[in-house]
């Protein structure tokens, strides 16, 4: 197994995962790769071990597989004191028309630990993925806001004000990802947004309200490193104000970007 610049003390760790993993009879383990900071150099003191695990499994058994992988992981962190973050996903989310934005760059940085020799793992962003992605951002959003305006109505304003800032990103990552960019998360998308889409021309400035309360409702750090970070006080107390921010961007993007997929799925 490689040791990508890792410690003594943190390859063996990565050395004991893998083997747990491997001598487990389910889930099948096809490749193991190191990636995120740790793989591009650019890591901290409180980074920790980012693991891609593929396995041969069914998408709908990912969950479970990732259950297990999960549970491993923090054995072996908690024996080596060393922290180690799995990320298992299914051969089948390699496929073409089912790669999400981060699997791709995650790929792409990545360094290959298992098996031994190897080629990196790499994976373009193709069209047919982009269409696939940014409908299954849109059928998230249609349902937004329902459940926003549920939650206001029953007094849960933190949870409508994540529904439409949420929201708000979603569309946002839509119409990056159909335009072939996938190099954003969170703040970034809405930033990005707004130069290539808005101060292009392409989009009316009448969405640069919904993108600033969106932008305004994520913690200051953007919510790194956190799988769903806390709306601010400002946000919750202005949640009725972004669900309807919300719903009016959902207004303003959702034909011409069905539109956009369309075409990109007539070409793929």
């Amino acid at each position: 197994m490689m040791r990508p610049g890792l410690s003594g003390a943190e390859a063996a760790a990565v050395a004991a995962l893998l083997a747990r993993a491997t001598g487990l009879a389910w889930p099948p383990l096809a490749h193991a790769a190191l990636f995120g900071s740790r793989a591009r150099g650019d890591h901290d003191r409180s980074s920790d071990l980012d693991i891609l695990l593929v396995c041969r499994v069914a998408p709908w058994n990912r969950s479970a597989a990732a259950g297990i992988h999960l549970a491993l992981a923090e054995e072996v962190s908690r024996r080596s004191g060393v922290p180690i973050e799995p990320w298992t996903v299914s051969s089948a989310d390699l496929a073409r028309g089912s790669r999400t934005p981060m699997l791709v760059d995650a790929a792409e940085d990545s360094i290959s630990l298992w098996p031994p020799g190897a080629p990196p793992l790499r994976a373009l962003f193709t069209p047919a993925d982009a269409v696939f992605c940014a409908g299954r951002l849109l059928e998230w959003v249609e349902a937004g806001g329902t459940e926003a305006k549920r939650a206001l109505v029953e007094g849960r304003w933190a949870d409508a004000a994540r529904r439409a800032r949420d929201d708000i990103t979603r569309l946002a990552t839509a119409a990056l990802l159909l335009a072939g960019d996938t190099r954003h998360r969170r703040v970034g998308s809405l930033r990005r947004f707004e130069r290539d889409f808005v101060r292009t021309g392409r989009v009316s400035p009448r969405v640069l309200d919904a993108l600033r309360w969106a932008e305004a409702a994520f913690p200051r750090d953007g919510g790194r490193g956190q799988e769903d970070p806390a709306v601010t006080p400002a946000a919750i107390r202005t949640a009725d104000r972004g669900c309807q921010l919300a719903a009016e961007l959902e207004s303003e993007l959702v034909v011409p970007l069905l539109d956009r997929a369309a075409s990109l799925a007539a070409n793929c």
